[in-house]
């Protein structure tokens, strides 16, 4: 999702077990728009999202279809847009080999890390107190396809989830010319969201929440979660022996960072009980990526090597990187994160 400076998003987890055949190789990712009567009438705002897609289509070459609900609706006075997807859930082994696989199937290159990937034995991850894990790992339905898996739709229905945009902000709905002032990029949000219902969420968000409700229980590590390790000595991996033993962290509050041993990247680490932007988002104003969780006026986002990175060993497939990728590339983080001044704009969810 994103707000006023802050994106945030929500999820559907359906405790589904998944077991169909691999789908063919293709052609590229397609990415339909099912948008409602309300965004279908503002013309501009549909080609903005329209070009939102088109950008990730660029990017990744997985050959599935990704359907997409969408509509423009009030989502308050910090919201400027909210992702919820379909999402599944199923056995850690399952999804181990799934990426093992399709990483080994990458023509655009194999990232050692994936191969790394815990046995299920050794899988381990920090939880607060009275959490346990609910035995399954949790994926988006587009993510699942990008794994490689057909007939999902099938199933489970066309749809893989649902965006919706804020009727309360003044919005650009053409950035080639630049944002106008007082206005925020329409197609900036949209980028965001869409890069959530693909996969980049983390269950950090629903332990926050429950948290702050002083609920406990079982929860499902999102793929995302397997990368996800606290930016404290000792508590992350150094070397790729070590990325298949060290803990992840899912606590809400600690500082967390997405980590393939090579690169390190800090995340956001919870609204109600963190940093103030949820965890589904890289640290915020640190200039990281589309996933950041904030938007300003003015402010045109752009997709970052980081972005990209973390969608490859999630198991999305990428194309060579375009022009329209950021060149501020992979960030390698040092120990002690630096705090980064935030400024509360509306937010993506």
């Amino acid at each position: 999702m994103i707000s006023k400076r802050t994106f945030r998003i929500g999820s559907v987890l359906s405790a589904v077990s998944i077991f169909l055949s691999l789908s063919g190789t293709g052609y590229g990712l397609n990415i339909n728009l099912n948008a409602n009567a309300s965004l279908l009438s503002n013309t501009a705002a549909f080609d903005a999202f329209r070009r939102a897609a088109d950008k990730w289509e660029s990017v990744l070459s997985d050959d599935v279809t990704v359907t997409i609900d969408a509509g423009l609706e009030s989502l308050g006075s910090s919201i400027l847009g909210s992702t919820s997807n379909v999402s599944l859930t199923t056995s850690y082994d399952w999804f181990r080999g799934l990426m093992v696989a399709d990483e080994l199937a990458d023509t655009s290159g194999i990232n050692p890390v994936v191969g790394a990937l815990p046995a299920a034995s050794d899988l381990g991850f920090f939880l607060p107190t009275g959490f346990t894990l609910n035995g399954s790992i949790s994926a988006s339905k587009a993510n699942i396809k990008a794994l490689g898996y057909d007939g999902l739709d099938t199933i489970f229905g066309a749809s893989d989830g649902t965006i919706n945009f804020s009727s309360d902000f003044a919005f650009d709905f053409d950035n080639s010319d630049g944002v106008s002032s007082g206005l925020f990029d329409f197609e900036s949000v949209a980028v965001h969201e869409i890069g959530h219902l693909l996969g980049f969420v983390s269950v950090v968000d629903q332990i926050d929440a429950m948290v702050e409700n002083n609920l406990v229980g079982a929860v499902a590590p999102t793929l995302l979660d397997l990368f996800r390790f606290a930016s404290v000595p000792g508590y992350f991996p150094l070397t790729l022996a070590e990325f298949a033993t060290v803990p992840r962290v899912l606590l809400p509050g600690v500082a967390s960072h997405f980590d393939t041993v090579e690169v390190k990247v800090p995340m956001s680490t919870g609204f109600f009980n963190g940093n103030g932007a949820q965890a589904s988002h890289w640290l915020d104003d640190a200039g990281l990526g589309i996933l950041d969780p904030t938007l300003s006026v003015l402010e045109v986002g752009a997709l970052s090597s980081s972005d990209l990175l973390a969608m490859d060993v999630i198991g999305w497939d990428l194309r060579a990187v375009p022009d329209a990728v950021s060149s501020a590339s992979l960030f390698l983080i040092g120990i002690g994160f630096a705090c980064w001044a935030r400024r509360r704009w509306p937010s993506l969810r």
